[in-house]
């Protein structure tokens, strides 16, 4: 069967002002674009289905989860699918009390830009790194997914304690979800990056997509982030037609038959996590 995707060219730079969440939804809206409808209806209802009756949507164990619901929300707003807004914030206002950290990001995200907080303010991330309460690269960027619009300056402030990694000689061994992340803020912040991003190339498999770590199989996550990284603020003209067949191929070799995407081709199953990790992987293709 052929895969239902289009691909077409195109840029999308960040300059000036840094919004991490539009690059990065604006990203995976034209991975929905490129679908055929049918596949797009396909993954509507799959990802619909998993909506419980809080208002939140399930993860693999068929319980509603804060941090799938975070991901089905990216997903249909990708989309352009409408959803119970009401439903899915009064569930996720529930979760600001989690005592789980990631789960109480993603409510806090999903509230900010559904309108029903404020967003954060970058003075509360320069505070937040000062406390030293952002060490992981993640947390700064969990941090700026809710901030909005951020000066330039922020970014290389954010960076300045991650650059230390590659400094001592470590940054080479590190995932490549973190890999892409410390490209992501080393591009923002305007410094060299050419030492990320050969570590980052490396990960690339001859078969298509991008592994994890060194000596390993390719999978969704690790390809949609470092196409992503790799992508923010270039030309996509600078891709060669043959690695970009290669990538767009294996991500369509994710889509499993219950309409969602999953880790890998060897995926039984899919579910709301890997389906934007699909739908991101395939907006850096177009």
């Amino acid at each position: 069967m052929c895969p239902p995707f289009v691909m077409a060219s195109g840029c999308h730079a960040v300059r000036g002002m840094v919004n991490l969440f539009k690059t990065l939804e604006d990203a995976a809206r034209r991975g929905a674009d490129g679908l055929m409808p049918q596949a797009r209806e396909g993954i509507r209802d799959a990802l619909c289905a998993l909506q419980g009756p809080e208002g939140g949507f399930a993860g693999q164990d068929g319980k509603e989860d804060p941090y799938y619901t975070f991901f089905a929300w990216l997903s249909l707003r990708a989309l352009g699918v409408a959803c119970d807004r009401d439903r899915l914030c009064a569930y996720m206002a529930m979760c600001r009390s989690d005592a789980n950290p990631v789960h109480v990001s993603c409510a806090r995200i999903v509230s900010t830009v559904e309108g029903r907080e404020k967003r954060v303010s970058w003075t509360k991330l320069v505070a937040a790194r000062l406390r030293g309460d952002v060490r992981d690269v993640y947390g700064a960027f969990l941090l700026m997914f809710a901030m909005g619009d951020a000066p330039s300056w922020l970014a290389r402030l954010v960076w300045w304690r991650h650059r230390k990694t590659f400094e001592w000689g470590s940054g080479e061994r590190s995932s490549t979800p973190r890999l892409a992340a410390e490209l992501v803020l080393a591009r923002l912040a305007g410094v060299g990056d050419m030492k990320i991003r050969r570590a980052l190339e490396a990960r690339r498999c001859a078969d298509g997509g991008f592994a994890s770590a060194d000596n390993v199989t390719a999978d969704l996550l690790a390809t949609a982030v470092a196409r992503f990284a790799l992508g923010v603020g270039q030309k996509r003209e600078s891709e060669s037609g043959a690695l970009l067949k290669r990538d767009l191929a294996f991500v369509a070799s994710c889509w499993t038959d219950d309409g969602l995407f999953g880790a890998s081709p060897a995926a039984g199953r899919g579910d709301a996590e890997y389906t934007f990790y699909g739908l991101l992987a395939l907006g850096t293709c177009r």
